[in-house]
């Protein structure tokens, strides 16, 4: 099969078949064409600041009475049998953010009584009843909506989506003010801005007409530094090694298509979660090519010879590299699909045992540094060669380690990095079993925090108020034991997400009246020890009900509204069942949740606190 890309006098590749570079404004682009921006591209990804340049551009236009101004490129690709519609290659986001704009502005005019704009703006944005620039990643009705209507009529789920509405209201905003300032020449402007959107905007467009060109041109984009992610970065090369390299056994065709095929997966994928692009490709190199954290390079180390070599195959050939190609593309989107519900999970993607410890998980706040070994967990218990309840043991190992290392330590949040990485490269290849992952987990904590340590802190008064996302965790896990203890199958009546410092309750308050009754039955040196103690600290829904007053009115009777025995938080009801707090009481209740603390994060089983296997790899993390 003969390459797209003859080779010019200088032996640069040069498109066979792209028609002339031409300049283009708004009006002449939507009178030639629709648009259609392809499931494969990314969905929309401006945020604040493309936002303010873009809407400061076009004020410019009208201020500074200027006859145009360069706005960017738009590609398109467009078969020869095709109808008037283009996949957009570049300029989506220029384009999305231009009608969106465009269509506020119409709907202000309309709304001062010219009332010809809306005929207009009909004819511009929209072709029988469908927009010219039609969106993909499930925004297709959004953008519609935001368009003919300026809201959405249904929930905005995906991160795209709302970055769509999120983008409206930035520039309602910009549009509201910029009028109020301008006074009785506001209609003025507005037909201003009108005409500079859709006749002052220039762009540079061209046409391609071979798929296989598209990895050209998305290489040419790269090395002109467009603001990509390194998903796409990845995604052009790919693109741009098959229509070098693939021509050469007639596969470019059909790689293309599986790189399209899989990318459009990859977004779908991602835009149902709050994740991150660039992290979901990092998991990918670590379960597909290297476990080591320092080897990470951004998508350039894909471009080296032992993974995907563009030219040198002396150590992977075309044909190996071409499997590997399509075997990382196809696991990609497993990876993603597997990343977007741990990162997000919610009932309808979890079982209810997972749902559980993911959650607490995230909590801890450090998940992070466990996604690559969990992303192959999933996959080996959707390959059944992991089963669920020790799948589940593994998420209860990495909570562990979670609060002994990084809450109750402090340590920095790669600290094990190179470990999990590693541990996860193996179990994904099928070379480790979960026991022995496991086992490594709860050695790793121990490794970082020591029991000896551990056992002598919460074994004294200490003041944990000062380490409050440890004491509001701890409190809250608290509060689910109870729950689940007493309950009888109910939830919590507070929150994760509404723990705040005012969900922090003193129970001896830190400023007591001078003649209240807690100075009766506290000393300085008690307070000293205990005020900031775990003992004398308690979730509440707010401290400001309590203040400082005596217990007694503190304690309350069951029905006689804010108080500790009229509480639906169950650790908050326990302290009614006191006559008093003195510090006897409160160390009661210290002890009482020491022992709790030391059952629920103590080490479950003898193991090695630091095997020599694993010690390199924690110091290397250490010192990082």
């Amino acid at each position: 099969m003969a390459s797209c890309y003859p080779r010019g006098r200088f032996g640069n590749l040069v498109p066979a078949r792209s028609r002339p570079v031409q300049k283009k404004t708004l009006t002449s682009l939507f009178s030639d064409y629709l648009f259609r921006i392809p499931d494969y591209q990314r969905g929309y990804a401006w945020v604040k600041p493309h936002w303010l340049d873009f809407v400061q551009d076009v004020d410019g236009l009208v201020d500074e009475e200027v006859r145009g101004h360069y706005t960017g490129t738009v590609v398109v690709y467009r078969q020869d049998d095709a109808d008037s519609t283009a996949d957009v290659v570049d300029g989506q986001q220029r384009l999305t953010t231009s009608c969106l704009y465009l269509s506020l502005i119409a709907r202000e005019l309309v709304a001062r009584g010219d009332r010809g704009y809306q005929r207009a703006v009909e004819a511009f944005l929209f072709a029988e009843g469908r927009c010219r620039l039609e969106l993909n990643n499930d925004c297709k009705e959004l953008f519609h909506d935001l368009l003919k209507h300026g809201r959405s009529n249904t929930t905005v789920l995906t991160p795209h989506g709302k970055r769509l509405v999120q983008a409206l209201d930035f520039m309602t905003v910009h549009l509201h003010t910029q009028l109020q300032a301008r006074g009785e020449t506001a209609g003025d402007y507005l037909q201003a801005l009108y005409n500079a959107l859709t006749q002052k905007l220039h762009f540079t467009f061209y046409t391609i007409e071979e798929e296989c060109e598209i990895g050209m041109t998305f290489e040419l984009m790269n090395s002109r530094g467009k603001d990509l992610s390194v998903l796409e970065l990845l995604k052009n090369y790919l693109m741009h090694w098959a229509s070098r390299n693939g021509h050469k056994h007639g596969t470019a065709q059909a790689l293309t298509a599986t790189l399209n095929r899989s990318w459009k997966t990859i977004y779908g994928n991602l835009g149902t979660c709050t994740g991150n692009e660039d992290q979901c490709l990092r998991i990918a190199w670590t379960l597909y090519c290297s476990h080591s954290p320092k080897n990470w390079v951004g998508y350039k180390g894909f471009k080296e010879s032992q993974y995907i070599p563009l030219r040198d195959f002396s150590l992977r050939n075309e044909r190996e590299t071409r499997e590997f190609i399509v075997t990382f593309a196809e696991g990609l989107t497993e990876v993603s699909a597997e990343y977007a519900r741990i990162v997000t999970p919610s009932a309808a993607t979890t079982t209810p045992g997972e749902l559980t410890w993911l959650t607490k998980i995230h909590h801890t706040g450090n998940i992070a540094n466990f996604l690559p070994l969990l992303v192959s967990a999933r996959k080996c218990r959707n390959d059944r060669s992991l089963a669920e309840d020790h799948y589940i043991e593994l998420l209860r190992a990495l909570e562990h380690y979670a609060y002994r290392v990084f809450l109750f330590d402090g340590r920095k949040s790669n600290t094990g990095t190179s470990r999990f990485n590693y541990l996860a490269y193996r179990m994904f290849h099928g070379k480790l079993d979960v026991a022995a992952v496991i086992s490594e987990v709860y050695g790793m904590a121990r490794y970082y925090s020591s029991d000896k340590g551990f056992k002598t802190w919460i074994g004294e008064p200490d003041n944990w108020y000062h380490y409050r996302y440890l004491l509001k965790y701890t409190l809250y896990e608290y509060e689910l034991y109870l729950t689940e203890k007493e309950g009888k199958g109910h939830r919590a009546k507070i929150a994760w997400e509404d723990l705040k410092d005012s969900t922090l309750e003193h129970i001896l308050p830190q400023t007591p009246a001078a003649d209240s009754h807690w100075r009766d039955v506290w000393d300085a040196k008690n307070t000293e020890l205990y005020l900031h103690d775990i003992g004398n600290l308690v979730l509440t829904h707010n401290n400001s009900n309590y203040r400082n007053f005596d217990f007694a009115r503190k304690k309350g009777s069951a029905g006689s509204g804010y108080s500790y025995s009229n509480s639906d938080i169950r650790q908050e009801r326990k302290l009614a069942l006191f006559e008093d707090w003195t510090p006897l009481e409160c160390e009661e209740r210290r002890q009482t949740l020491v022992d709790w603390i030391s059952t629920r994060w103590g080490s479950p089983y003898a193991v090695e606190a630091a095997p020599e296997a694993f010690a390199g790899d924690l110091d290397e993390d250490a010192d990082e």
